[in-house]
Order: structure tokens, then C-alpha cells, then sequence
């Protein structure tokens, strides 16, 4: 069964748009199946069929899908056709022209907010000329684009709970947002008192189900987002105040944050090389040697680089692989759409090699690392089984040295993930007595007061040291 949010990143724009109740219609009339074995037996009510943004698609319990198998087959279904919600995935380029009038309705404000975020930086191209665009061109053309998709992304799921918000007190028009509203669901989320996916509040009882608390840092990132959606109201006169008062008072509501430090990670230097040799019966198809030999292409270029999860991902064949050689320098598209540089070294230079040849030389427009499940067979590999493929490799390693007698790096190992190993780079780096300027470019921070802050600890330690060695001792008694 897909994850939610994956499954939601595989639209593509062009499916069909309908609302719940036709499709359960269609599916029901489709696979000839009584309305009441699929809906009652197998528990497709709308209510387990919610939009829930925070987290994708929320499709009942795992008990159901075990116990009817239809029911999985509906929700895969459901996956993979655009179910209507309150804002579309994609937008009409057209939308970002379009005028906001206090009797707009938020939802129709918010995809002309959506659609301007998604062509900021484009030419406005209709279907007909971007199916005319070579891969180079289209490349091109996304490296033009303002935000990133990831970030357009984290945007719409701020803007869909805000107006779910909106939506109990029975706002639906731009001019009905007063002053305090931001505020006030700022403080709504702090307590907790309402449930992202039901569109209500939860009630104060003591059968009430407890709502974990929401992180600071994922309070700021649903309500930031939204002083530009206000901003951009109040460009059009849409609303009656002024964006500046609201950003004052919801800055006195949020959380403070603290100060991120990057944590201490275990030596993975026995870890790279976990996939780099066959285990029982790992090699005894085709397909099984090719997936072993891309989990040791994908440990051995995040030991190598430090490349965050998502940049490595993003490689095509064609950015490391030249003349039927891998380059040790490699072109990359990071955080906040800068073009950066991925060192590689030579072990992950040779295990690249030997997974492109048993490819076969692949075109330079495929991922460099595919998926060979057979649901997914050639989609590029997704986040969720690149941190599968690490963690598994990660419980493996942490089992013998178990065995051993070294329990505390092996807990340290059970808690290893792809950015694990951007950490270990750089805390290895600086132990090595490489400069704190030097590391800030290899991680490709965008300053060195990130690496400086994010490391701090690091300093801490190292100045205790020297602290130790030079600090005087008081005399001894005679």
C-alpha cells in the first residue's frame, strides 16, 4: 500500500477530477460489487476516506485493509485519480492573473495565491508548447522557477488547514478574514484543540481522543506561510487590515525555537559497506543484484558527499555519469534552488560504476537510482525507500555489533538515517582539523554562521579540550 504523501507527489496534472461520492459510484459499478458489502463490510465511508494535509490521505485503519482486501484496491484507486479537495494539486497558469475581490472566496483566493507561486520565475507556456520542450529545456526551465516544489507544497498544506479553520465559523469569503483570525488559529494549534483532518473542534470531554501537541517548528511552518497569502490580499484591497498588524501580534503567539544542534552520529564507516557484498541468496535474480548494488551506490555516494536525501535522489545518470565514466565532481540543485557541487571519492566513484554497468550504460535522462519494485519499476526512487534502504542496512550493522559487547554505538546506529550521514561528514571533517569555512562549503551550507551554529557543540567539546590542556592547576600542597 502506497504511503499518503507519496501517493499524492504521482499526480500528474490531466488525471480526472471527481468528487468522493462519484467515485465510489464508478468503483462500486466498476468491479461489480454490492453498495453494501463495499460500504458497510468494508468500511468506505467518507469519514474514512478524509483529506487529512498534514499527512496525506488518511484511509482507515491497517485492521481493514488486512481483513478486506477491497478495501486497499479502493484506496489504491483513489491514489491514483484526483479526488477533489479544497485546493487542487495543480493550477491553472491563467489563476495567477486573476483579480481578488473582498467577495472572493478563500478557496479561490488561495489557488490564485498557489498558481502565482507556481509560475513565479516562468514563462507562462500552455500544454501544447510544454509538451514541445526537450528534457534539457524542461531542466532549464525548473531551474528558473522561484520556489521550489517541495516548498509550493508546504505552502498549499498551510493555506488547506487554515481554511478547513476558517470553515467551522462559517468564513468562506476574503472579506469575511478579520484582524485576529491568524492569531487566534495560531493559539488554536498551539493548544491543540482542533483536529487537522475533521474540519471541527475537538470536544472537551474526557472520552475525547488526546491530541499530541504540535512541534513548534511545524507550528511556524503552517502559519508563516500564510502572511504572504495576506499580503497578497491586501495588495488587491481585499481585506480590511493591515498584513504588518497581523505579522506583530502572531509573532507574540508562536512558540520561541531553539537553537538546532546537529546531533552526535555513530561511525558509519563500517555501515557504507554493508550492501557491497551479497548475503544469503541476495543475488539470485537479475533484479535482486541490481537492487543490492543501488543500496551500495546510494550508502556509498551519502558517505562520500554528505548530500542531502533529496539532492541525491534527484541525480540523474547523465549528472555523474560521462563517456561511460563517473565524475568526480557533480553537478547538484540544493536547498533554495542553488546549483552546487557533490565531491566524490573513489569508493563511491566504484560502486556507481559497477551499478551502471549491470544497468547496461542507461540513457542520461533516467534517475540514477530507479525503483525495481514491480508496482514502481522505473519511477525514480523515493524518499521514504531511501531512508528504508539505510535504516535496514543501519538495524543489520547495529545487530553484530551487539553481538560484540558495544551496546552504545549500537543504539547510536538504530537511529541512523540518510541525514546521518551528513552529519558524520561533517563532524569528521572538523576532527580532521579541516576548517570551519572549508566544511561549510563541502556541506554547501548557505553561510558559514549555519555551520558555525549547527556545530556548536562540536566547538564546545573542542574547546574543553583545549581548556583541559592549558588552564592552570592550583599548586600543590608542600
Amino acid at each position: 500500500m502506497p504511503r499518503p504523501r507519496q501517493a499524492f507527489h504521482r499526480l500528474k496534472p490531466g488525471l480526472p477530477v471527481i468528487s468522493y461520492p462519484d467515485f465510489v459510484s464508478k468503483f462500486i459499478s466498476r468491479f461489480g460489487l454490492s453498495r453494501q458489502y463495499a460500504a458497510a463490510e468494508a468500511g468506505l465511508q467518507p469519514a474514512n476516506a478524509r483529506c487529512d494535509d498534514s499527512a496525506g490521505l488518511a484511509y482507515g485503519s491497517r485492521t481493514v485493509h488486512r481483513k478486506y482486501p477491497i478495501c486497499s484496491l479502493f484506496f489504491t484507486s483513489l491514489f491514483f485519480l484526483h479526488v477533489e479537495t479544497s485546493l487542487p494539486m495543480q493550477h491553472d497558469p491563467a489563476l495567477a492573473g486573476q483579480p481578488i475581490l473582498p467577495t472572493t472566496s478563500i478557496a479561490e483566493a488561495g489557488a490564485i495565491w498557489l498558481a502565482r507561486l507556481e509560475t513565479a520565475g516562468l514563462d507562462v507556456l500552455d500544454d501544447a508548447d510544454l509538451d514541445d520542450i526537450d528534457p534539457a529545456e524542461l531542466a532549464e526551465r525548473e531551474a528558473q522557477r522561484h520556489h521550489s516544489r517541495q516548498t509550493i507544497d508546504s505552502y498549499r498544506t498551510a493555506l488547506n488547514l487554515f481554511t478547513r479553520w476558517l470553515e467551522r465559523t462559517g468564513r468562506t469569503s476574503v472579506g469575511s478574514l478579520g484582524l485576529d483570525d491568524l492569531v487566534q488559529y495560531t493559539r488554536a494549534l498551539r493548544r491543540r484543540d482542533y483536529d487537522l483532518s475533521l474540519r471541527r473542534a475537538v470536544p472537551d470531554t474526557g472520552s475525547a481522543t488526546p491530541q499530541s501537541r504540535l512541534a513548534p517548528r511545524t507550528i511556524h511552518s503552517y502559519t508563516r506561510p500564510l502572511l504572504g497569502f495576506l499580503a497578497l490580499l491586501e495588495s488587491f484591497d481585499a481585506i480590511s487590515f493591515r498584513t504588518a498588524a497581523v505579522r506583530a501580534e502572531m509573532l507574540r503567539a508562536l512558540p520561541r525555537l531553539s537553537e538546532t544542534f546537529a546531533p552526535t552520529p555513530p561511525d558509519l564507516r563500517r555501515l557504507v559497506r554493508f550492501y557491497d557484498q551479497p548475503r544469503e541468496e541476495e543475488d539470485r535474480t537479475d533484479r535482486l543484484r541490481l537492487i543490492r548494488l543501488r543500496n551500495a551506490a546510494l550508502l556509498h555516494l551519502l558517505f562520500s558527499t554528505g548530500a542531502r536525501i533529496s539532492e541525491a535522489l534527484s541525480l540523474n545518470v547523465g549528472s555523474v555519469y560521462r563517456d561511460r565514466q563517473v565524475q568526480s565532481r557533480v553537478p547538484v540543485y540544493g536547498k533554495g534552488r542553488r546549483e552546487e557541487t557533490l565531491f566524490l571519492r573513489r569508493h563511491a566513484e566504484r560502486a556507481i560504476d559497477v551499478y551502471l554497468v549491470a544497468r547496461e550504460y542507461p540513457p542520461a535522462a533516467r534517475p540514477l537510482f530507479e525503483s525495481y519494485d514491480r508496482r514502481t519499476a522505473g519511477a525514480r526512487l523515493s524518499r521514504s525507500s531511501g531512508w528504508r534502504i539505510v535504516h535496514q542496512a543501519a538495524q543489520a550493522v547495529a545487530a553484530q555489533i551487539e553481538l560484540e559487547g558495544k551496546y552504545d554505538e549500537a543504539a547510536l546506529l538504530r537511529g541512523t538515517s540518510p541525514h546521518t550521514f551528513r552529519h558524520f561528514v561533517g563532524y569528521y571533517l572538523l576532527n580532521e582539523g579541516v576548517e570551519l569555512a572549508e566544511v561549510s562549503q563541502i556541506l554547501r551550507h548557505r553561510s558559514v554562521e549555519v555551520t558555525r551554529s549547527f556545530y556548536a557543540r562540536y566547538k564546545d567539546m573542542q574547546l574543553q579540550e583545549v581548556h583541559d590542556q592549558f588552564s592552570a592547576d592550583p599548586w600543590e600542597e608542600g
